[in-house]
């Protein structure tokens, strides 16, 4: 029998994450751009920047998507001259940002956050906020 995923194991399986070979850092986000957790050595008002920024690139992905029926997004990867971020989908309401060097494998990070997704999408998943009631 398995045991369950529990929160305190997400901190360790994204520093896990950052173990790959030219990973740099790793944000678990919702899908309005706040933080879920973040890999341990990466300064929160950057892990806050990147959430923002993979927040809004997802949605865009998105959107487009939806504009020309192509399904749902699974993942976005863009390249910059000195880096490389994947984005993935991770649960319901949940993205995963991977920040690489831009010499990464990225075979390698595509698989390894295929599979920490698929490892912990229960987890990662997080519910739809509820609706403010007068009080």
């Amino acid at each position: 029998m398995t045991n369950p995923t529990t929160p305190t194991d997400l901190p360790w399986m994204i520093d896990d994450l950052v173990e790959v070979p030219r990973v740099v850092s790793v944000v678990v986000l919702s899908t309005d751009g706040l933080i879920i957790q973040k890999s341990s050595l990466m300064a929160q008002e950057l892990a806050e920047i990147l959430a923002a920024g993979a927040s809004s690139m997802y949605s865009v992905a998105a959107g487009t998507g939806r504009r020309f029926e192509s399904g749902p997004v699974h993942q976005v990867i863009i390249e910059y001259g000195e880096r490389t971020l994947f984005i993935a989908a991770a649960g319901q309401n949940a993205r995963l940002a991977v920040l690489c060097e831009q010499d990464v494998d990225m075979g390698m990070v595509a698989y390894e956050v295929s599979r920490l997704v698929t490892r912990i999408g229960d987890y990662l998943g997080t519910g739809a906020r509820a609706a403010a009631h007068d009080v």
